[in-house]
């Protein structure tokens, strides 16, 4: 029990709580059989006086070592414990020496002095190996034992010679102070180590918990910007879709030559509202971590050839030739991977390498494949005769709104490079730029991905889709908006559809009810009944409508918006501003179902 007292977990506060628990217990037991002992030398009430009293001082201690054991504060419960068992120990010392002192009163033989003696050496042992967490505590506490010894050596209480047994006794009070002085030193320094490490245990849960509330804040903040964005969007991408498409009906009309280019001049500008919107949006879903990969099949050749075939007339506009050189491909270069985030970085670079170039400039666009185990490893550089990067911005380029002086003169909103560099970062792929040869920026990206099969897929055009006179494709379109609903119309009226228009979900779902359609065009934010909510309800319905085809026409489409149409129900999605190509597709998927005999529709 005692070497417990000097284990250094007694150090600490759950420790120095069973310390004081175990001694209290031991000790009063001691105590029990001390009294008895001492019924056989002294007045059976004084011994009895004795132990009661040496038990309450016991059951004080206990009592301390409780009450810290419940206490919250660590620090404040280990400073209170300390000085109250210092006053208890202190106590205990004086009241065992007073004690043996009586026991020297009454006793009428050597056997019964010496066992006076044996007592204040157990008192002196015991104070001195004690828990002594300050100096001044150590020295009252042994003052009362260190004293009564003294006394006890040059008293001449005991038939001893006076001398002798004062010099050994001197010897002896000596080595157990000199013994006990370091363990205390070492003690204290251990206590005060402990104490300031529960400080800074204390402060450092401090710190998390304001660490914890600001990343919550964060979090909501970050929620609340995404949420902000998200009707942000659906707000813009509303009236934009209709002035994207009464100006794309505008343009299908007769129109002079003067009156065509300034609707085109009205789409243009539109298309680049809709990327800067994309943008915003791509950069907020990788920066909260919602980005998500979409693998799937294509041909790299391909899309690189599409890619410059559609950028050449843009270059030629600004003087600037374009060049592909896809000579180190194989061919085909079938990959598994996400396509689409490929292609934006391709186009992003692209795009920049022709707003920088001189007229008369070169855009070189080099791509190679070289084959690791089942993976290819690309790499596509993008080469421009400009005035090339600074050495100094090469790396801040790729973060979100950050530009080259140049850049910022030129226009654009910095979010394009950091687009690429996050969505390559979710590939697993790198993104970089250096010096072109001659000059230039020379722009690089690489990534692995697995070969694939290439797969044969169509090329959407605008072309308006091929529709049976005969018999008008019957659509209900479900729209709050009024400007979006003349959109459709607009849209519409020049091919062969039979077009029915609600303003809220609970209309189209009645609607369905009571008519025969082969497609549904279905918004999503409507009062009364949301587009999600109706579309859900039809589907849960019976016959031929519940199996009506229904596309979304939204401008809310998330990645987890989508995923939620999709377990809905929902054939497809087609975003606002309307692309036609996705609406024409879409109309042309209807028809052809249309046209399939009943069976193949039921199967």
């Amino acid at each position: 029990m005692i070497a417990a007292a000097h284990s250094t977990d007694a150090l600490k506060l759950d420790g120095f709580v069973r310390h004081y628990r175990s001694m209290a217990v031991v000790w009063a037991g001691t105590v029990l059989a001390l009294t008895a002992i001492l019924a056989t030398i002294v007045p059976l009430t004084t011994a009895l006086a004795f132990g009661a009293l040496h038990f309450s001082l016991y059951a004080t201690e206990l009592w301390a070592a409780e009450v810290a054991a419940r206490d919250r504060d660590a620090s404040r419960a280990l400073h209170r414990l300390t000085w109250r068992t210092g006053l208890l120990v202190f106590l205990l010392s004086l009241h065992a020496c007073w004690m043996a002192f009586v026991v020297l009163d009454h006793a009428t033989t050597l056997t019964g002095r010496i066992e006076a003696g044996l007592l204040l050496i157990g008192v002196l042992v015991f104070t001195a190996l004690q828990l002594h967490m300050s100096m001044i505590g150590y020295l009252v506490a042994m003052a009362s034992p260190v004293i009564a010894m003294l006394m006890l050596g040059f008293g001449g209480r005991l038939a001893i010679a006076s001398g002798q047994f004062g010099t050994a006794i001197c010897i002896f009070v000596v080595a157990i102070l000199a013994a006990s002085w370091r363990q205390q030193a070492s003690d204290r320094t251990l206590w005060r180590a402990r104490l300031a490490l529960v400080e800074k245990n204390a402060d450092l849960l401090a710190m998390v918990a304001e660490a914890e509330a600001a990343r919550g804040q964060a979090e909501a903040a970050n929620r609340a910007k995404s949420d902000f964005l998200a009707v942000t969007s659906h707000e813009i991408r509303t009236p934009l879709n209709a002035v994207l498409g009464l100006t794309e009906a505008l343009n299908r009309s007769r129109l002079s030559r003067k009156q065509k280019a300034m609707a085109e001049g009205v789409l243009d500008a539109g298309a680049l509202l809709k990327r800067l919107l994309d943008a915003v949006l791509d950069i907020t879903r990788i920066e909260a971590g919602r980005m998500t990969l979409e693998a799937a099949p294509f041909d790299l050749r391909r899309m690189a050839q599409t890619v410059v075939q559609v950028w050449s007339p843009r270059a030629a506009e600004q003087g600037v030739s374009l060049a592909l050189d896809i000579e180190a491909l194989p061919t085909p270069c079938g990959l598994k991977a996400d396509g689409g985030k490929v292609e934006q970085a391709l186009v992003n670079l692209l795009s920049n390498a022709i707003k920088f170039s001189p007229r008369g400039g070169v855009v070189t666009v080099r791509l190679s494949a070289t084959g690791q185990g089942d993976d290819l490893a690309v790499r596509i550089e993008v080469l421009d005769q400009g005035a090339g990067v600074p050495v100094e911005d090469r790396d801040r380029i790729f973060q979100t709104f950050e530009q080259t002086r140049e850049g910022r003169i030129l226009g654009g909103a910095g979010l394009g490079l950091a687009i690429c560099a996050g969505n390559l970062a979710l590939m697993g792929g790198t993104i970089g730029v250096g010096e072109a040869p001659g000059g230039g920026a020379a722009f690089h990206f690489a990534f692995n991905a697995p070969v694939a099969g290439v797969l044969t897929v169509a090329t959407q055009t605008e072309a308006a889709p091929a529709l049976d006179d005969d018999r008008p494709l019957r659509v209900l379109a479900a729209e709050d908006n009024a400007a979006n609903r003349h959109v459709l119309r607009v849209l519409l009226e020049p091919l062969s559809v039979d077009l029915t228009l609600v303003v809220n979900g609970h209309d189209a779902v009645e609607a369905m009810a009571s008519g025969a359609f082969d497609m549904v065009l279905m918004d999503a934010n409507m009062p009364i009944m949301d587009g999600l909510t109706a579309l859900r309800a039809i589907r849960a319905g019976d016959g031929p409508a519940a199996t009506t085809p229904v596309w979304m026409l939204t401008a809310n489409v998330f990645e987890d918006d989508v995923t939620r149409y999709r377990a809905a129900g929902a054939d497809g999605v087609i975003r606002k501003p309307i692309d036609l190509p996705e609406l024409f597709a879409a109309l042309s998927e209807a028809a052809a179902r249309v046209a399939m005999p009943a069976a193949a529709v039921a199967a």
